[in-house]
């Protein structure tokens, strides 16, 4: 039986080889990859599918395979086939992360205690796994590619992860695809639209992220008297 430690340190591995394989080669351009599928035919969905799949595994950013299928496809059928590659290459990944940093991950956590941050943290993605999944992915704290591991090390369970990023992916999806289908007419209305909905939602996003801290940490002070007494001692 390969032990804890071992397949923590193999899951660091992997994702050096692949942040290396990024900074080395680069992010595949839509452009290019498009010559992979666009004589698929009919079989063209699948093969947007299957690229999505792959880049979500090797950590590229996932508005790749959004492009790419806007690129290639009518709308609709487009954001079906990038969500499905996009969330299929996330769980494949997911379960990587369960298999090589879980066990390490639990050993930490049995070891820290019952009130331990890390055990707290635990407990609350046991409880209430799909939104935290949702707010990981609408927060720009990680890299998208790097939560899908890091989410399989921790106790979130596979149904949770996958209506998670499924749920916080699809208007930033949609928007990418909308800009891949206009990228032939740069300038036009359809296309400004469309990078004004990339940036909207980039926009929205920051602005979750701004709330959510700022609610968290009046939260924090309503509920330690010790602290506001204290931050009314130092004004």
């Amino acid at each position: 039986m390969i032990s804890p430690v071992v397949r923590a340190v193999a899951l660091g591995v992997l994702l050096i080889v692949l942040v290396g394989f990024l900074l080395t080669y680069g992010v595949p351009e839509p452009s290019a990859l498009r010559s992979f599928v666009a004589d698929a035919g009919p079989w063209t969905p699948i093969g947007v599918a299957a690229v999505a799949v792959v880049t979500s595994v090797v950590m590229a950013p996932r508005g790749v395979p959004a492009l790419l299928a806007g690129l290639l496809l009518p709308p609709v059928v487009a954001v079906g086939a990038a969500l499905c590659g996009i969330v299929i290459g996330a769980s494949v990944a997911f379960l990587l992360g369960r298999w090589l940093g879980r066990p390490f991950l639990a050993g930490r956590t049995q070891a820290a205690g019952p009130d331990a941050r890390l055990t707290r943290l635990q407990s609350w993605l046991d409880r209430d796994g799909t939104r935290a999944v949702v707010y990981a992915r609408i927060l720009p704290v990680f890299p998208f590619g790097l939560l899908n591991y890091l989410f399989g090390a921790t106790t979130v369970k596979m149904l949770p992860f996958v209506l998670g990023t499924a749920a916080a992916i699809v208007p930033s999806t949609t928007a990418y695809v909308l800009v891949g289908a206009s990228a032939s007419h740069p300038g036009s209305p359809a296309f400004l639209l469309s990078v004004g909905l990339v940036a909207l939602v980039g926009a929205l996003g920051l602005a979750h992220a701004w709330w959510s801290r700022h609610r968290a940490r009046r939260a924090s002070v309503a509920a330690s008297p010790e602290r506001v007494l204290a931050l009314t001692a130092a004004e």
